[in-house]
Order: structure tokens, then sequence, then C-alpha cells
């Protein structure tokens, strides 16, 4: 079994590869090939955490299981920590194949979700992304996005100026990104007036933008909040947009950007288009037309640590990254 931390699963990325298994991995979700069940959750109190067991199946070929932790700051309870492991095993076999820190792997896959949205749904001429959020997941966000289309221009928005400098700054400096202006300064309802592409990776408990300055063409990425109270989308995105899931029965059942404009009656049954997956399988129509708003609501599915993680561990291991363990013999 290969034992691989943070620095190894950092260094064994390749945005185009991960983006392809992702790509893949939401079509075998689409196709029935595999088996996901609903994630558990375990809740603590003083100070706040939360556990989340995502197993999944992939036929006789992967088989995984990730449990990622959110843990409050003690000194600062809108603070949170998250930590997280990964095991794989060959499920023909079921002999374990890797271990791996999962805190680097889940910002990875996250981006990589968002960058296959965009890719299907934004027009192709999108050349302006507006992203909320410039924490954990935020920097691999944009350079993924950057993957699938041909940025000029990205403005971010946090609600600490600082780290929105901070990150703009590793942005410019990073080749993925050379030629984007990339801005920390314009004001919001200006850069969403010009945005091609809008991504939330927040920890907001209400909407982060107001959805009536998006400009027809717009597509929006909704990937932070993953409570059923918990938005980051306006009512005003709701009535006009439409949308495709990652994974329906969990997106009605905790997203609560589609539960409450759906209960309010703000968002019509029959603007949700259908899974990103049915969309890629052409099973399932995507952008309606070129001035159709559209939105990408991500809670991220099981099926997308499987096929990420089987592409990272198959890389490490023809590489020669990682530790070797005998699991059972020490």
């Amino acid at each position: 079994m290969l034992l691989l931390s943070e620095a190894a699963v950092d260094a064994c990325f390749d945005p185009a590869t991960a983006i392809a298994a992702t790509r893949a991995a939401f079509v075998a979700l689409a196709e029935g090939r595999v088996t996901i069940p609903l994630r558990g959750e375990i809740h603590r109190q003083a100070p706040g955490g939360l556990a989340l067991i995502m197993p999944g199946l992939a036929g006789n070929e992967i088989l995984g299981l990730k449990l990622v932790g959110h843990v409050d700051d003690v000194d600062d309870p809108s603070r949170k920590y998250t930590t997280g492991m990964m095991l794989v095993w060959d499920a023909a076999t079921l002999r374990p194949r890797a271990l791996l820190a999962a805190d680097t792997f889940n910002d990875h896959r996250t981006a990589a979700g968002i960058a296959v949205a965009t890719d299907v749904l934004a027009r192709p001429e999108a050349s302006v992304l507006v992203q909320f959020g410039v924490g954990k997941i935020a920097f691999e966000a944009v350079r993924y996005v950057a993957r699938v289309r041909r940025l000029e221009r990205v403005h971010l928005f946090g609600r600490r100026p600082g780290r929105a400098e901070a990150m703009a700054e590793r942005l410019r400096a990073h080749p993925d990104m050379a030629g984007v202006v990339i801005d920390t300064a314009t004001p919001v309802a200006t850069a969403l007036a010009a945005a091609d592409i809008v991504t939330t990776v927040t920890t907001a408990e209400t909407p982060v933008f107001d959805g009536s300055l998006l400009r027809p063409g717009c597509h929006v990425n909704l990937a932070g909040a993953n409570r059923p109270e918990q938005r980051e989308m306006d009512d005003a995105v709701a009535a006009r947009a439409w949308f495709v899931l990652d994974e329906a029965t969990a997106c009605r059942a905790r997203a609560g950007d589609v539960l409450v404009p759906l209960a309010s009656g703000v968002l019509e049954e029959r603007r949700i288009l259908g899974e990103l997956g049915d969309v890629l399988r052409g099973t399932a129509p995507g952008r309606p037309d070129p001035a159709a708003i559209t939105v990408f609501k991500s809670l991220g599915v099981a099926v997308q640590d499987l096929f990420v993680a089987d592409d990272l561990v198959t890389r490490a291991e023809r590489e020669g990254r990682g530790q070797r363990f005998d699991h059972l013999n020490g």
C-alpha cells in the first residue's frame, strides 16, 4: 500500500488529467456504473465539529472511503479547520492501494468539478471570471477554470481584503495565469456587470452577491454552501437561471440554493435541466441559448473522489512518489 502525504498529493496533481478523470466520473454516475450512498455525518458540540464519511464503489475497479473533518476554531467560531484522509482499494481483490492525505486532494477535486461544469455550460468566448471566496479551495478553483476558458481578467472578493490580495499575488506568480489580470479593487457591481463566469466558494450563510446584476449569458458555479439553510445565491438568480446539479438526490436533500427557491416557487422545476453527467452524455440539455444564465450546483459527489484518486494513485505509482507500507506485516 502506498502512503501519500499532502506534499506528495499536491505534487502528483495535473489539472488536465484531474479534469478528464472528473468528466469520466460524472459520466459513470449518469450511466449507473457506480454505487454512491448518501454521505454519513457525525456532529459534535463544544467546540463544534463535523465528520463527513463518504464511501463509493465504481464497478469492479475502485473502492474508496473518504473521511473529512471540520472543526471550529475555539477562539473564533466563525473559522473552521478542515482535515481529511482517503483510503483506496482495488475493488476486484480488496487489496488496499493507497492511503492519502485529502486536504489538498479536496481542493483539486472540487476545482476539477467546477472546471468540467464551466467547460460544458459557460459560453465558449467567456473570458471574465468573478470569484467570491479566497479561502481553502479558492486558488485551485481559479486555476482550473483557466484550463477550460481563455481568461483575460479575474476579480476576487473575500471577507478579508488582505487574504484576497495575498491570493491575487499567488495567482499572478503562477505560470497558468500568465497574461491574466488579477484584480481585487474593482467594485462588486462593476465586476458582476462584466462577468462571464461567477464562482462562489464561500462559507457564507446568506447570498453573497446581487443576482440582478448578472448579465445575460453568465454562468454561475455554486460550490460553497452545503446545508439546507445555507445559500450563496439569491432569488434574483433562481428566478432567471437554468440549473444543472452534480447529483440530484443530494442537492434536493441538502442544498439550500436548490431547496429554498424550489419551496418558495421562485425556482421552477422545469428550470432544473438535470445532472452534470447527463449533460456530458447528451441525455440532458445544457445551455439553452447564448443569453441564458446557467447555474451549476456542486455539493461534491464521492464518485469524483473515486476517479480522481484512482488517477492520482496511478500517477504516484508511476512516478515513484510516496512511501510503501505493508499493511499485513508492518
